[in-house]
């Protein structure tokens, strides 16, 4: 297997969703759908209004997935919508997306759509 050459870009985008224990397989499948390369899940926790309790206001752990997709600038809005319209995220509770801007991304890898390093 040949290895690949130092690729940088300026032209990325970071998607990050904050979604419910079991929906990151589903986000990342729909972000892949729409031209995506792949995603990276994390497990966290988080506490939020929907989990308080009572008079003492007490808070309720609840497991999330934290999925991150570096996209091209040109796939951004299909990317992002194709996860937005992904079987659970449309009800209220069941994640967050957002995007955000990457300056510039160093990497080793293939492809004819990579700016390649400077030598």
């Amino acid at each position: 297997m040949k290895a690949g050459s130092l690729m940088i870009r300026e032209d990325v985008v970071l998607i990050t969703a904050v979604v419910q224990r079991g929906l990151g397989d589903d986000v990342v499948e729909a972000a892949v759908d729409a031209g995506a390369n792949g995603g990276t899940v994390c497990y966290g926790s988080g506490v939020g209004d929907r989990e308080r309790l009572g008079v003492l206001a007490l808070a309720l752990d609840v497991d999330q997935e934290i999925v991150y997709i570096l996209v091209p600038r040109e796939l951004e809005t299909a990317v992002f919508k194709a996860i937005a319209e992904t079987k659970g995220m449309g009800r209220p509770g069941r994640g967050i997306l957002f995007t955000s801007p990457v300056e510039r991304l160093a990497a080793y890898g293939r492809g004819d759509a990579a700016k390649k390093a400077e030598p």
